[in-house]
């Protein structure tokens, strides 16, 4: 049976990106670490710009919609 694809979160990521500028502001972080998370939040950035574009269009539409029904 194929894993069902977990729907992205986009308050939750919001979260996770804090976190991440949190520890990306830490002073006790290396620069290892700190790589790997910015890359992950990069990541994580472009999938929260991917929704919200989705989420315009979807607005978009709606709008659209309504002005045709006036």
């Amino acid at each position: 049976m194929a894993k069902k694809k977990e729907e992205f979160q986009l308050e939750e990521a919001f979260k996770q990106l804090e976190e991440i500028v949190g520890q990306l502001e830490s002073d006790e972080i290396s620069l290892k670490d700190s790589i790997a998370l910015y890359s992950d939040g990069a990541k994580l950035l472009a999938q929260c710009k991917e929704e919200l574009s989705g989420i315009e269009k979807d607005m978009i539409v709606i709008e659209k919609s309504l002005e045709d029904k006036e």
